[in-house]
């Protein structure tokens, strides 16, 4: 796997940033209406730079304990709650606990992993009976530029180039919307979702994160021979134009529980 978002990049620490205040809440949202038992276990795959590891500590209480996992762990190892484990672990090779943990949470992460479907259901397995999966990815249906956009047509371009991108990364841009019949076919029931859509405008957070991923992705996708360079840094620069909107890709959050 070629992970796009590697954490050795030097604004990548700036982006997880604003990933976190742009997504955070509609995350959190959705893991505060399930309900966890008194000293609930939780497990945070590709925790990034912890967030939402943090959220679940404070959520499952000093009874509680909560396991953030990364493939680079260095954003995490700054984190200093009492009830929280770091981890370094790769959810498609190393070894995960079976039926040990009350809710699983992901977020952003398989859509990149070739072996997303069989990842799942590793995940469902790690449920205690009764526990909760919950997994969130984009599907890219929704990207365009805004109608009247600063630089409109150059960034529906982008936007089309955008598949090209990750489909050489073993990535995929539809795996959100397949995720409740995934969750389904590994065994999970009370099986749900909602999708949510951010509008970034010009000078927005969002279309700060917007940027900052554009701007990693600036040379695969001079790679796909659709856009030149200079197209690319235009591209990127519009973003911070008041004059810019776009429409995020849809964040769809699916949600299961191992039966009892």
């Amino acid at each position: 796997m070629t992970y796009l978002f590697e954490h050795t990049w030097e604004d990548e620490g700036r982006r997880l940033d604003l990933l976190e205040s742009v997504f955070d809440p509609g995350t959190c949202a959705a893991l505060g209406r399930l309900p966890l038992p008194p000293g609930a276990r939780c497990l945070e795959v590709g925790a990034g730079a912890g967030s939402v590891a943090r959220w679940l500590c404070d959520r499952v209480g000093p009874g509680g304990r909560v396991v953030a996992t990364d493939l680079d762990t260095g954003f995490l190892e700054k984190l200093a709650e009492e009830n929280l484990e770091v981890r370094r672990h790769d959810i498609v090779t190393d070894d995960l606990e079976e039926g040990h943990y009350d809710l699983v949470h992901t977020r952003l992460v398989l859509e990149h992993i070739p072996e997303r479907d069989r990842v799942l259901r590793r995940l469902a397995a790690a449920l205690r009976p009764g526990g909760w999966l919950v997994v969130e990815d984009f599907d890219w249906s929704s990207v365009m530029a805004g109608p009247g956009s600063v630089a409109e047509g150059l960034h529906t371009r982008v936007y089309e180039a955008l598949p090209a991108v990750f489909g050489v990364a073993g990535a995929v841009t539809d795996y959100g919307r397949r995720l409740p019949l995934e969750f389904r076919a590994a065994g999970l029931v009370a099986v749900a979702a909602e999708g949510r859509v951010h509008v970034p405008l010009g000078g927005s957070p969002a279309a700060a994160w917007w940027q900052l991923s554009l701007a990693k992705l600036a040379e695969p996708l001079v790679r796909t021979g659709r856009l030149t360079r200079a197209e690319v840094s235009e591209a990127v620069a519009a973003c911070e134009d008041e004059g810019f909107c776009a429409f995020y890709p849809v964040l769809v959050t699916t949600w299961g529980q191992r039966p009892r």
